[in-house]
């Protein structure tokens, strides 16, 4: 995980959208405020999203109430 200026992330974007993608590394922009982003390959947000929902699943049971 790298953070870069706002500035500097659209000096060098092609090769952080590269960085992203190739080395799945996950880049945090630093913006004004504190309001900062976050940019990451789409494989790795898929896998995210995929271990997030496996993780609801495994626990629905529980929540429904039925924790046998």
């Amino acid at each position: 995980m790298i953070a870069v200026p706002s500035g500097n992330f659209l000096k060098e974007f092609t090769l952080l959208a590269e960085r992203a993608e190739q080395e799945r590394e996950t880049i945090i922009i630093q913006r004004p405020n504190g309001k900062n982003v976050v940019m990451m390959s789409l494989d790795t947000f898929n896998d995210m999203q995929k271990a997030s929902y496996q993780a609801r699943q495994k626990a629905a049971p529980y929540r429904q109430g039925n924790n046998e």
